[in-house]
């Protein structure tokens, strides 16, 4: 949501709102995801609206590492965006904000190594999670090809 700010912040966007197709889809995939967790079973709670058989609203279709990792992600195709005028007006007056940083090195980009982000997600969250730097053990398996239920 932070980066989604920064952009409406910083891009001379008026108004940004999720298009009905993507809300829609989402909720499709959640409630397809839910049908297949313990939160479906019958009850009265507050993920159900206090209802028996409601459809589960409140609650997010993956684990806590999923939802972060999702979410770390700004999907713009997903919203409606209206712009408070020319969209590139962001573009300023053709300078960086870096040449009004007399204390900047204005060459930062010329290094001996790559030192910038990856370009794969996978990548990206290899380098973040630490990936390789513990020991494997022996997970759940969240595929279903094991033919049985998800095991520790």
């Amino acid at each position: 949501m932070c980066k989604l700010i920064d952009h409406w912040q910083t891009h001379n966007i008026k108004t940004f709102s999720p298009k009905r197709e993507a809300v829609d889809d989402f909720i499709a995939h959640k409630d397809a995801f839910m049908q297949r967790t313990v939160w479906n079973d019958p009850c009265r709670s507050w993920y159900k609206s206090g209802l028996i058989n409601a459809p589960i609203t409140a609650l997010w279709p993956g684990s806590t590492l999923h939802y972060i990792e999702a979410l770390s992600t700004l999907r713009l195709e997903d919203f409606d965006v209206e712009y408070a005028g020319n969209r590139f007006a962001w573009l300023g007056n053709g300078y960086s904000q870096t040449e009004l940083d007399d204390t900047a090195d204005w060459a930062y980009y010329i290094r001996e190594r790559d030192e910038g982000e990856w370009l794969s997600r996978g990548k990206r969250r290899r380098d973040l999670t630490g990936s390789g730097t513990v020991k494997k053990v022996k997970g759940v398996d969240f595929s279903g090809a094991s033919g049985g239920e998800a095991k520790l």
